[in-house]
């Protein structure tokens, strides 16, 4: 909030006849126009009775109003305030980073092109090699900077990675200066040390276990003074915040998925895959540009698509026995249960085969393979490449400039 006395207009009446007055005495030279003018309040979560008169000015339907806020999700942000929510009076949207189709457009991408995509995937049939290797490589470009607009905007102005990862990492340092903070009586940022620590490990261990061979986060292994309680707190914390997102493991791969989740076993991926490429080493970069990527394919490749998943608002769910059996991620796609294979390279994991073939422990289930591979169908499973990944949404029938396409059934 660029001017914190502007709180003070909203701790009296909150009618908007009488809100007005204040509001035009700190902007004396705009005119507040009813029904053309948008009001804009940014970081609303700073003053709870600013986001309290939403409701005012729906009841009074004179003016649009547009309420922002990065730690709206932090319960407690303010201590002792128990300022009541406008329940019912405001739409609530989580604005995310760029995914890959997004990219596309900032780099003057159109509909006509996305199209084009949608309808081999739909058909199922592959694309021409020229095509596939354009969008590889822009896909590996967006894999190495991520979504956030102000690093794609460099990188497009620049054509500099190096100068856009810079700029990456200041966003993630500033995320990381902010963990913990909440607001004190007297509106001052306040940090409890102890859990800013927990948090700050809870998050650094978040590569390390994405590196292990099962990715399942222990939340027992997270430092720092506080008991499993408090280490819980601290992870719910990066969860609020819309910086990291859990993956449940599943009972059974069965629809309803959320009626078989194991809360207590869990992944962590970032909500933006440049903070995961952000924290690794120097020359990561490099590696995936030039293709040479080791183990870490498996890393990045399964958070690429648990990034593309968050991104269209697809629940995130894996399944995992303690027998070996492991599936990357289940979905709930076009009313099907259906497992996600994410793989560096060809052929078709034995867990996936082990569940596609027997129905009565697991239910019915299709699969779709994830690989850096053109589109295909073979033996009832289909292959798509990573930068597809965003097709997975459930949208309805896809409509295209000259044609309509009816998702095929796998």
């Amino acid at each position: 909030m660029s001017n914190p006395s502007l709180t003070e207009i909203f701790s009296g009446s909150l009618t908007i006849n009488e809100l007005l007055p204040l509001i035009s005495a700190h902007f004396p030279n705009t005119i507040f126009e009813p029904k053309t003018t948008v009001f804009i309040f940014d970081e609303i979560q700073e003053c709870p009775r600013a986001r309290l008169s939403l409701k005012e000015f729906f009841l009074d339907k004179r003016f649009d109003i547009i309420s922002t806020g990065s730690f709206l999700g932090i319960k407690g942000y303010i201590s002792d305030d128990s300022t009541p929510l406008p329940v019912g009076y405001e739409d609530s949207y989580t604005m995310k980073t760029l995914d890959f189709e997004e990219f596309l457009w900032a780099n003057g991408y159109t509909e006509q092109h996305i199209n084009v995509l949608r309808k081999c995937f739909a058909e199922k049939k592959p694309l021409a090699k020229s095509l596939f290797d354009v969008y590889s490589g822009l896909f590996k470009q967006y894999l190495c900077i991520g979504g956030f607009p102000e690093v794609v905007d460099v990188f497009l102005s620049t054509h500099n990675i190096s100068l856009a990862q810079r700029t990456l990492h200041n966003i993630s340092e500033d995320l990381q200066n902010d963990f913990g903070r909440r607001k004190g009586k007297a509106g001052k940022n306040s940090f409890q040390l102890n859990e800013v620590a927990r948090i700050r490990n809870a998050y650094d261990l978040i590569p390390f276990f994405l590196g292990k061979e099962n990715k399942r986060y222990i939340v027992s292994k997270i430092g720092g003074i506080g008991n499993q309680s408090s280490k819980n707190d601290a992870l719910e914390y990066l969860c609020d915040a819309g910086i990291i997102s859990k993956s449940f493991n599943l009972s059974i791969p069965s629809i309803p998925l959320k009626t078989n989740e194991i809360y207590k076993q869990f992944k962590i991926y970032p909500n933006d895959i440049g903070l995961l490429v952000s924290s690794l080493e120097e020359g990561t970069t490099q590696a995936i540009l030039s293709g040479q990527l080791g183990q870490a394919k498996g890393l990045l490749y399964e958070s690429l698509v648990a990034d593309s998943l968050l991104k269209n608002d697809v629940p995130l769910f894996y399944f995992s026995k303690t027998s070996g059996l492991e599936i990357d991620f289940v979905i709930n796609y076009e009313v099907v249960s259906t497992l996600l294979e994410v793989k560096a390279e060809n052929g078709t994991a034995k867990s996936a085969k082990t569940v596609l073939q027997n129905k009565e422990h697991y239910g019915q289930t299709r699969l779709i393979c994830i690989k850096n591979k053109n589109i295909g169908f073979e033996n009832g499973v289909f292959t798509i490449p990573l930068f597809l990944t965003f097709l997975l949404n459930n949208n309805k029938d896809i409509i295209a400039e000259d044609y309509t396409i009816k998702k095929a059934k796998l």
